[in-house]
């Protein structure tokens, strides 16, 4: 599989914790040095879901647990994305630290 720079980015920046959009398009930016726009954070978000190397959730306030979400049409800002098995075995053997 053959991954973008971008989206070694968001796979690193979903690695340790589950992460907002806002908060993956922050570390993105700080850590690639560039202008990355909201809307090409997005559409890596969308394409890594859609081969598996991430997944999207909500917190469940009455279990106070994550939940699969469907990020196609629940609402973007109260989406969580998470680091899939997959993904990580992606993330190591692609990301360079430096």
């Amino acid at each position: 599989m053959t991954i973008s720079i971008l989206g070694l980015h968001c796979l690193n920046s979903v690695s340790d914790d589950y992460e907002p959009v806002a908060s993956i398009l922050e570390d993105v930016r700080a850590a690639s040095h560039c202008d990355i726009t909201l809307g090409e954070v997005v559409a890596t978000l969308d394409e890594m879901r859609a081969e598996g190397l991430i997944a999207a959730f909500t917190l469940d306030p009455n279990a106070a647990t994550f939940v699969p979400a469907d990020a196609t049409t629940d609402s973007g800002s109260a989406i969580l994305y998470r680091i899939t098995a997959a993904g990580r075995k992606e993330l190591a053997a692609n990301w360079v630290d430096g």
